[in-house]
């Protein structure tokens, strides 16, 4: 779930103490969270230098990638002296040396990057030089293939205000787990079957949602480039849009998990008296449920919802995972 920029910066200092800093995060969030400002924080923090903005840290030898081209994509490039793709930043990681002897690389809007950017940039994630700490901006993590989020920590951020501002279906989802403050779901294999429904039912809304969405962008596109552009162009941005809506899809299907394990893992920390509450508005109702289950059941509820999640991003059936996932974690 997502941190407050403080309490994330509380969580590197003390992984940099216990020596245990990772040389690669992926800083996410919404757009009004200020991801950028974030990264110059954490290199401030884990350098000793002091710098507020990403501009003045490429003065101190950070690399700085930016999407560049009109297509705004971060590109493999054909060679190392091609500024602002993954080849530039490869040479340069390697030559070039930052405060307290870090090489610092920052990859703004990572979701930029285009499939054969990313399997390059591969390479240096898993080889890095000595020192070095790699940070990957995007509001998209979805976007990113997960060979790259599989060897990054993700920071998801909170907006300005603290406050998580939740979408259209997060606050559909968050009105059925209320619904389990009223009902005696956590016995019933009947009443599991009834949260598995409305968990899909949103999804497959959410679905729609986003493809509607998406094709209304490629009509106003055809609309546009009809008259200058062949008919294999088209193809291809249509095949794009096809892809666009799948990826856009398991992001905010991953989005909604979180939230579901975000709720189960309130009621976990409400039994142990733990402070520190990933959805405080939502604190009455975690707690009558807290009060309701065994810590035991609660714990064995939230590792079947983690397998779920897990489950959800191989190639098993969306359906048949939510139904077992559904009745293991909610219907004993």
């Amino acid at each position: 779930m997502p941190f407050k920029p403080d309490h994330a910066l509380n969580l590197i200092t003390r992984a940099q103490k216990l020596g245990r800093l990772a040389h690669a995060y992926l800083i996410t969030g919404p757009r009004e969270a200020d991801r950028e400002g974030f990264a110059a924080q954490v290199m401030s923090l884990v350098t000793a230098a002091r710098h507020s903005d990403l501009d003045s840290w490429s003065q101190e030898g950070a690399i700085i990638l930016r999407p560049q081209s009109k297509s705004r994509r971060i590109k493999v490039g054909d060679d190392a002296d091609d500024v602002g793709t993954i080849r530039y930043l490869e040479r340069m990681i390697h030559r070039t040396t930052g405060p307290g002897g870090y090489k610092l690389g920052v990859i703004v809007d990572a979701e930029r990057m285009n499939d054969q950017a990313q399997n390059a940039f591969l390479k240096t994630l898993e080889e890095p030089p000595p020192r070095t700490l790699l940070l990957l901006l995007t509001t998209q993590p979805g976007q990113l293939l997960p060979t790259i989020r599989s060897r990054v920590i993700e920071i998801p951020l909170l907006p300005p205000g603290g406050l998580r501002k939740f979408t259209e279906h997060e606050q559909k989802l968050l009105a059925v787990l209320e619904k389990l403050t009223r009902s005696q779901a956590g016995g019933s294999i009947s009443a599991a079957l009834g949260l598995k429904a409305d968990f899909q039912a949103i999804l497959e809304d959410l679905h729609g949602d986003i493809k509607e969405e998406q094709e209304d962008e490629f009509e106003k596109e055809q609309d546009h480039y009809k008259q200058t552009t062949d008919g294999a162009w088209l193809k291809q941005r249509e095949e794009q849009v096809t892809a666009q809506i799948e990826a856009t899809y398991l992001q905010q299907r991953d989005a909604l998990m979180d939230l579901l394990l975000a709720w189960m893992g309130d009621i976990a920390r409400q039994q142990v008296g733990a402070e520190h509450l990933d959805l405080p508005e939502y604190a009455a109702a975690t707690a009558a449920l807290a009060q309701r289950w065994d810590p035991g059941e609660t714990t064995k509820r939230l590792r079947t919802l983690r397998q779920l999640e897990s489950h959800l991003h191989t190639n098993v059936n969306e359906g048949l995972a939510l139904e077992v996932g559904f009745i293991q974690a909610f219907g004993k």
